[in-house]
């Protein structure tokens, strides 16, 4: 029906109905109960501020769920800690993720951190870095690389957005006001710059546009960002390129149009594609980096969110489960080494 454009009432009901939420504060390793489960959330280190893995028990079984986890991150105490506490809860079951069970190696955000510093020294431009907009410990990576190189890091809206709601939460990420944002333009493309938009069919010049009118451009979320003092635009970047890092991702490379990049780099700090439609994304960057002449930096400035083959089946074995169910995997096989050392590898199989 929503394909015909006629739309179920009950349907519209519902998507207009507001609901109710009985949202919950989950503390480390304090228990909370899930039907007939206890259980126990025990943080752990990953690319993603917030992940965590579960240790749960009933009457006839305990359970332990590694999430996605690391020891090469800025935290590897809170995995290790994870890994002590699941060993005493005695598991029945492990199920254990295996994203990077067939790799051997690791790039530390430590690493990271020295290198992009080697390499932005160099430049004389703008250096233009990409890093998954979620991932803070890359942001505060970055952070630090331009605190060092006496340059500021410039992010988008939506990751000062998300910079934000960590703010005074315990987490030792920069404040809001320790970078820069970046004010793009938007649909009337109107930033009170010195050029010509079309205003409800209205071509004003920059003199006769007025703050409000450029507002109306944004949401209202990215309007309340706006208010702040450290806001810039891509004239800022055009004029002093040498004293910024411009986190920028696929869908920001337009930004580069305006901004007129020269004599600058682009850090890749992303992980490489592994789907076709990744490859397509990929090959379109090439080509947006040879428009603007920039070099395209891809070695080592990227850590995994993952810990490495060796690191677990290290856990495993010392959670030193009954039963191990790998997920998170295209390479279940490399964990029935464990079956050596008494563990039952189970692989999990879709029902129904």
């Amino acid at each position: 029906n929503f394909v015909s454009g006629v739309a179920p009432e009950f349907n519209l009901a519902v998507l207009r109905q507001s609901f109710d939420r009985d949202i919950q504060i989950v503390k480390p390793y304090q228990k909370f109960e899930i039907g007939d489960f206890n259980l126990k959330s025990a943080p752990v280190d990953h690319s993603l501020p917030g992940a965590s893995a579960f240790i749960g028990e009933n009457d006839e079984e305990t359970i332990v769920y590694t999430g996605d986890l690391r020891f090469h991150g800025r935290h590897p105490e809170l995995t290790h800690k994870f890994i002590k506490e699941a060993r005493k809860a005695n598991p029945s079951i492990m199920i254990s993720e295996g994203t990077r069970i067939d790799k051997e190696d690791n790039v530390t955000e430590i690493e990271i951190e020295q290198l992009a510093v080697d390499t932005v020294s160099m430049c004389k431009g703008l250096v233009v870095v990409n890093y998954p907009v979620r991932d803070l410990d890359r942001l505060l990576t970055f952070y630090k690389v331009a605190e060092d190189t006496g340059r500021k890091l410039v992010v988008s809206l939506k990751q000062a957005y998300i910079l934000n709601l960590f703010s005074g939460k315990g987490y030792e990420y920069p404040g809001l006001g320790d970078v820069m944002i970046y004010k793009p333009r938007k649909g009337w493309g109107l930033m009170g710059d010195d050029s010509f938009a079309c205003v409800e069919d209205e071509w004003l010049c920059a003199s006769d546009i007025t703050s409000d009118q450029c507002l109306r451009d944004y949401k209202k979320w990215e309007r309340e960002l706006l208010e702040n003092d450290n806001v810039l635009t891509y004239h800022d970047l055009q004029e002093d390129p040498q004293d910024y890092i411009f986190r920028c991702d696929f869908f920001e490379l337009k930004e580069l149009i305006d901004i007129k990049p020269t004599n600058g780099v682009y850090i890749k700090s992303s992980t490489e594609p592994f789907d076709e439609q990744m490859e397509i994304n990929e090959k379109k960057v090439e080509n947006w980096l040879k428009l603007f002449n920039l070099p395209l930096l891809n070695r080592g400035f990227h850590a995994s969110g993952h810990a490495n083959g060796r690191e677990i089946l290290e856990m495993i074995r010392k959670i030193n489960p009954d039963k191990l169910y790998p997920v998170h995997t295209t390479h279940q096989d490399k964990f029935l080494k464990l079956q050596e050392d008494g563990i039952e590898v189970i692989y999990p199989e879709l029902s129904g």
